[in-house]
């Protein structure tokens, strides 16, 4: 028996994971969908169902154990009759501890009054009990065990359904859904990261659940020894839509399927909310507010440049501003813009064309890709009007190198361009559990800062709330380059990337701004490392 929708709710509430006004208004959301309040609220705070265990776990001082940490103890297995395991729903696992004499238990059932004696009555020695989530569980039972209840029939139109709910209340931007030598693995990517989902299925379970996948998405189910791309739309069970696109690809042990989720994340932030310095902000404000000229948001794909430039539309957007947008996709919708989407006989050079017979004051063009749609940009951000773009280059000031290798002139990059912004996507602490402690020399060079400053630094933790990982969401860091007239003449002379990084005198690296983020207690040195942005720091202190 999994716990009671009553005691997970109690736990959310006093951990801290929802609070009672959310449950009050989810209760109306279960009554309208059908559906359990805990569910309802999963749907509604988009929160996986592990983390009111994990919730449950924390109130109880019990420990909560991941899907990627359940390691099952086949020595001590041998000692449990199958029965047992089924009925009280337990399986030992190995876990690293100081207590080198205690037996770790993990179930998703630990309500149950008999169970302690009966495990103490089996192995003779201490147990410590811990909590894991339901799908967790039952994936041990099935794939690691091969033991299946009479309620763990495969139906694959279930599955993907479930799998599908599961990705959108983890805020997963991917699923990954990879064959192994056993089993087929699941993982969701949350946060940039991808992290191991607690449901595995087994070869065949795993090979029926991409057979259905591909008919979803009108793909050729016969075909298992070329790659395919395709989509489909989907609609969670609470009315909530959004689209995939599916990639699937022959691999040694089976056909692996990747699925971008679109349109699951629909909520527009406005520039105060992108986590800008206010230097920086008040700078980007002033300069899309031009009556003219053209602004790049650049970086790699995920880097939330679309949303930045939604950000900026929405500021933008009065009763008095014609905004056109040309866009591949059409991500969010925005009141008061119109916004075309590109297809097979729409491209942005003919979509930009068409713009300028239509009178307008900002043009926002999804991607510059080629020099057609470059040369129409940066003419029309030269004939009276703002011009917002995105480009792919790994810093603000390569972007003046890549305009050029598109085939620009310089004079034309330098008459029009009004200033870039590139950025990168870290994973932002939790608030709730984040660790202060004061950090050491190591941290301290790597920051670029003295040896004898007192610095605290933040640390992920886990709780709850971020479902263990000591982080929730992400925030973005900014490299900003205002262009100023000396900047312009240096652009027109064609001078290269180190010269043009010497005299700008309105320019804040990404490596700085992630460091100041760093000491707020917003992220860590460790997503600085992993973004590549320390080398910078230390250069730049020498």
């Amino acid at each position: 028996m999994s716990i009671r929708g009553k005691g997970l709710l109690e736990a959310a509430i006093n951990q801290g994971l929802i609070t009672a006004e959310q449950q009050a208004d989810a209760r109306l959301m279960a009554r309208r969908f059908k559906l359990d309040d805990v569910t309802a609220l999963c749907y509604q705070q988009r929160l996986s169902l592990s983390s009111f265990y994990h919730a449950y776990a924390s109130e109880r001082d019990m420990l909560f154990v991941r899907a990627s940490q359940v390691r099952i103890h086949r020595k001590q297995l041998k000692l449990i009759p199958q029965s047992f395991i089924t009925q009280f729903r337990i399986l030992p696992i190995e876990l690293v501890s100081d207590e080198q004499e205690v037996i770790y238990v993990v179930t998703d059932s630990p309500e149950n009054p008999a169970l302690e004696k009966q495990l103490q009555r089996i192995f003779k020695t201490d147990i410590k009990l811990c909590v894991t989530d339901p799908e967790t569980f039952e994936s041990c039972l099935r794939i690691d065990l091969e033991i299946h209840t009479p309620e763990t029939g495969f139906d694959a139109v279930d599955a993907f359904k479930q799998l599908l709910n599961a990705a959108y209340m983890h805020r997963a931007s991917d699923i990954h859904i990879e064959p192994q030598t056993d089993h087929y693995l699941i993982r969701l990517r949350i946060d940039g990261r991808l992290q191991q989902f607690g449901k595995r299925f087994s070869l065949a379970e795993g090979s029926s659940l991409v057979s259905r996948i591909k008919v979803m998405s009108h793909l050729d189910i016969a075909e298992t020894r070329m790659p395919q791309d395709g989509g489909a739309d989907y609609v969670t069970p609470v009315n909530i839509e959004f689209e995939m696109r599916v990639a699937t690809a022959p691999t040694k042990h089976g056909e692996r399927v990747t699925l971008r989720l679109l349109g699951t994340d629909n909520q527009l932030l406005t520039l105060t909310q992108l986590g800008m310095s206010s230097e920086s902000l008040r700078q980007f404000s002033r300069v899309i507010a031009q009556p003219h000229g053209i602004v790049l948001i650049t970086g790699p794909t995920g880097s939330g440049k679309s949303t930045t430039l939604y950000a900026a539309l929405t500021q933008l957007k009065s009763e008095s501003t014609n905004i056109l947008t040309a866009e591949d996709p059409v991500e969010m919708v925005v009141e008061g813009v119109s916004q075309v989407q590109m297809n097979a006989k729409v491209n942005f050079a003919s979509a930009l064309r068409s713009f300028l017979r239509h009178d307008p004051d900002v043009i926002m063009v999804g991607e510059i890709r080629d020099v057609e749609t470059a040369e129409i940009a940066l003419k029309a951000a030269t004939t009276g009007h703002m011009v917002l773009s995105t480009l792919h280059t790994n810093s603000a000031i390569a972007s003046v190198t890549r305009l050029k290798n598109i085939g620009l002139e310089p004079f034309m990059i330098a008459s029009s361009l009004q200033g870039i912004v590139a950025q990168r996507l870290a994973r932002k602490l939790c608030q709730h559990c984040k660790l202060e402690m004061e950090a050491d020399f190591a941290e301290l060079d790597s920051l670029g800062l003295d040896s004898d400053q007192t610095v605290m630094l933040s640390h992920p933790q886990g709780c709850s709330l971020c479902d263990g990982t000591g982080f929730k969401g992400r925030i973005a860091l900014f490299e900003t380059l205002w262009v100023d007239d000396p900047l312009r003449e240096l652009i027109t002379q064609g001078a290269d990337e180190q010269k043009l990084r010497q005299h700008a005198q309105y320019y804040v690296s990404l490596a700085h701004d992630g460091c100041e983020k760093v000491i707020q207690g917003l992220t860590t040195l460790d997503e600085l490392k992993h973004l590549g942005l320390v080398n910078q720091l230390v250069e730049a202190a020498r």
